[in-house]
């Protein structure tokens, strides 16, 4: 049994895509592979409801000029997520998108309510070769779906990055990290930039969230065999330890979360390495370079014995919800999107690197920022090995959540090991029967 919302919103998701259309569907065609498919773009007036679920600065620098020089018959009329204009809202009004953009490790959230459309019939329809894309990116996508199924198709790639602070390092006189440094070399400059200075704590390194962990580091909320909490197993006692050797040093100060540290990081300056996507993608960097910042990058920390696996792709990119009659001009826009060289090399420009695996667009990224100037990115927007993620399931959130609190009751000496991924897997496997009888 599942929560009763979502079966009634799965019902009336079924009755209402069958009504979200505003145009004929598309007849078959011969357009250029790779571009826009191989299916002719019908040229009828149509309009595709563009539903903006994640965030995206800028609709029109992005997507909307390059769908009207590509498709000017199809407009967009861009929907935002909002109070009153959730997905639930959107499939109990009947007023479902053509296209959803989202973040790839949020889909859950989506296909939890039986929304996403599987696009593998589309895909060889067009032939759209996802050997094109990031492999991280493509194992990942596989990985949100029970069978392979593809319900997303990427726009970009957010790229892991290990950011510094050079005062902080010439303060306490450590040299700057170089490329290609492990997990267990960065814990220990870690510890000699973990200082106090009056009444100013200076913390070494803050550990990023624990889904960065997950495919580096094999871990599994749900145990495919028995569909129970997985806490028990070695890769989890592997984290919890790893995470606790990482924190628990001298002159430092307890950590109250398994959060980030972007705050300590950018504003306070007070956190000297902190790994995470490259804020260039998200933040305003050259702000804050005003305001004093000081910072670089080396490559994203790998594990020792594990030289060149990093984590899963982390992306942006788009889903078409089941049951749309514009499915085919909404895959061809998509398709051009993601795939077109002129759309993503100007994207990648602008911060937002490019999901295609082409190093000759990649190594345009953010060209267009004047904060990147004499940043050493030419090393981190490469590529990198990671391994194929488990399977992601429904209950992954509640995983989630008891892991970040665990970790730090663990770290903080509250308990030992054995009584926290005991308790850890008690509670989620509580959790995850909630779940089941409709009380979360």
């Amino acid at each position: 049994m599942v929560k009763m919302a979502k079966v009634t919103l799965m019902m009336l998701l079924a009755v209402a895509v069958t009504g979200c259309s505003t145009s004929k569907s598309e007849a078959p065609g011969g357009a250029a592979a790779g571009d826009a498919g191989t299916a002719a773009v019908n040229q009828e007036p149509v309009t595709l409801k563009f539903f903006l679920k994640s965030s995206l600065s800028d609709v029109d620098l992005y997507v909307n000029n390059y769908v009207k020089k590509k498709f000017p018959n199809v407009t967009l009329e861009v929907m935002k997520t909002g109070k009153g204009q959730t997905i639930q809202d959107l499939i109990a009004t009947g007023n479902m998108p053509d296209i959803i953009w989202e973040g790839l490790s949020n889909i859950q959230q989506i296909t939890q309510y039986d929304v996403p459309m599987d696009l593998t019939e589309l895909i060889k329809k067009h032939k759209l070769d996802l050997n094109i894309f990031s492999p991280n990116v493509v194992n990942a996508i596989k990985a949100y779906a029970p069978k392979d199924e593809i319900y997303f198709v990427p726009y970009n790639e957010f790229i892991l990055a290990l950011h510094y602070n050079p005062d902080i390092f010439d303060k306490f006189g450590v040299p700057y990290p170089k490329n290609n440094p492990t997990w267990e070399e960065v814990i220990e400059i870690g510890r000699k930039l973990t200082r106090t200075e009056g009444t100013t704590h200076y913390r070494g390194l803050k550990l990023p969230i624990i889904n960065r962990f997950t495919s580096q580091m094999n871990l599994s909320y749900i145990n495919p065999a028995t569909g129970k909490s997985n806490f028990q197993s070695d890769s989890w006692r592997k984290f919890f330890e790893f995470y606790k050797a990482a924190q628990d040093v001298p002159n430092q100060e307890p950590i109250k979360s398994a959060s980030g540290a972007k705050d300590e990081f950018m504003t306070k300056r007070t956190l000297a390495m902190f790994p995470d996507h490259i804020q260039l993608q998200n933040t305003d960097m050259e702000a804050m370079e005003a305001q004093g910042l000081k910072w670089d990058v080396v490559t994203y920390p790998m594990f020792k014995d594990k030289p060149n696996f990093g984590p899963a792709g982390f992306s942006d990119g788009f889903v078409i919800p089941k049951g749309t009659k514009n499915a085919d001009i909404a895959f061809q826009v998509i398709q051009y999107l993601s795939s077109n060289p002129e759309v993503q090399l100007e994207a990648t420009k602008n911060g937002r690197i490019t999901a295609l695996k082409d190093k000759n667009i990649r190594k345009h990224a953010f060209e267009n920022n004047p904060a990147a100037k004499g940043k050493n990115l030419a090393n981190v927007v490469m590529d990198y090995g990671a391994e194929i993620p488990s399977k992601f399931t429904f209950f992954d959130k509640e995983g989630y959540d008891i892991a970040s609190k665990k970790v730090v009751e663990y770290t903080v000496g509250k308990s030992d090991l054995n009584t926290i991924l005991r308790q850890a897997e008690e509670e989620h496997n509580k959790a995850i029967e909630e779940v089941k009888a409709g009380l979360r």
